[in-house]
């Protein structure tokens, strides 16, 4: 644990103020401060572990907006920590199977997806929408021609299995500017494995990527996705002290060109992307220099992984409060796959991730 002792909670609710579960609960016990002292009853065993307290801790979007307390408590590690102690409940373990066989999970996702849209649930209604791609996971180099450096990139599940549009732009768009790219063999970062308190499993999966990544010469890693970036950059670090080194996109790009565009969008920033990786203003500043009429929107799309399967009513509520705030846009450019997904489905217009516009836009000069 980095951060302070969560008996020093002041209880002064800023945490409270800006968390997206407390909003749509509107309930004590579902908030920052109130899982803070759920956590040190259960410690100092005030309280036995029962249903509705593990329902209470796994409420939690792990988003990071109670970052802001002022004595400097991470609650989020306190989650971890107290979600890998619990009990696991029957519904946790489709989490330890996704991220453990992300390939045999796509596999039979893509085998059924024809009848998920006969499903009542959301969110599995949501996965026939899109086209489940599966290729050889091995591993891949584009070359470059006095090419000025080397990276590898981590797509993360999402991006690997969903979203292949994505993949390419990420590829195009580093060799466009010049530099190698590698493509190691994917695995899950462990994001849903740390969510559900899968710690042992997460542990090992974690030491499987650091020993891919590591093994090769480059310069560092890119990743379109905050989380995966949150995860393999901080996390591992929290767990083993040590990480993949990940590389923010806006440094790659800041001085290698400028686009020329005039086009009004909703820059999305996504909550990972906000309170971990913290280049949303650098993305924005360079979306803005290159024409873009950007209006910046932040706040969580309502997805977060387990939040959303586990609490599929509340999730739908935070989502439709962003969708009322873009339904009239032309252009919505998300800084997440999955905020891109959960976009997409819902408003099925021009929704892109900002690696995608960069390189449509680099394309076009």
């Amino acid at each position: 644990m980095n951060s302070l002792n969560i008996e020093y909670c002041a209880k002064c609710g800023r945490c409270n103020e800006v968390c997206p579960s407390y909003k749509v609960f509107l309930n004590e016990s579902y908030s920052p401060r109130g899982r803070v002292r759920l956590i040190s009853a259960l410690k100092n065993k005030e309280l036995s572990e029962t249903d509705l307290l593990r329902r209470r801790l796994l409420s939690c979007l792990l988003c990071g907006s109670c970052l802001v307390c002022p004595v400097g408590i991470s609650i989020p590690e306190y989650i971890y920590e107290t979600r890998a102690n619990m009990n696991k409940a029957l519904n946790l373990y489709p989490f330890k199977f996704f991220s453990l066989h992300p390939d045999l999970f796509f596999s039979v996702l893509k085998t059924i997806s024809p009848l998920l849209k006969f499903f009542k649930r959301y969110q599995l209604k949501k996965l026939s929408y899109f086209r489940i791609e599966k290729e050889k996971n091995s591993l891949k180099i584009y070359s470059k021609p006095l090419a000025k450096g080397r990276f590898a990139i981590f797509f993360g599940c999402s991006t690997n299995y969903m979203l292949p549009s994505l993949k390419q732009s990420l590829i195009s768009l580093l060799n466009k500017l010049g530099y190698e790219v590698l493509i190691p063999k994917q695995h899950c970062c462990g994001a849903p494995l740390f969510s559900a308190g899968f710690k042992k499993e997460a542990v090992a999966l974690l030491e499987k990527n650091l020993k891919i990544y590591n093994s090769f010469s480059i310069d560092g890693v890119l990743t379109p996705c905050p989380t995966c970036a949150h995860t393999i950059g901080e996390l591992y670090k929290n767990y083993v002290g040590e990480n993949i080194k990940v590389m923010n996109l806006s440094k790659v790009l800041e001085d290698s060109f400028e686009l020329k565009s005039s086009q009004e969008a909703i820059f999305h920033i996504s909550c990972h992307m906000k309170n971990y990786v913290k280049d949303d203003l650098n993305l924005s500043k360079l979306l803005k220099n290159s024409g873009f009429l950007i209006k910046l929107e932040d706040g969580c799309c309502g997805f977060a992984g387990l939040f959303s399967f586990l609490f599929e009513r509340e999730s739908i509520d935070i989502l439709n409060k962003k969708v009322l705030k873009y339904k009239n846009v032309d252009m919505l450019i998300t800084s997440c796959p999955n905020c891109l997904l959960q976009f997409k489905f819902v408003l099925r217009k021009n929704v892109l991730h900002y690696v995608e516009i960069f390189n449509e836009n680099l394309r076009k000069e």
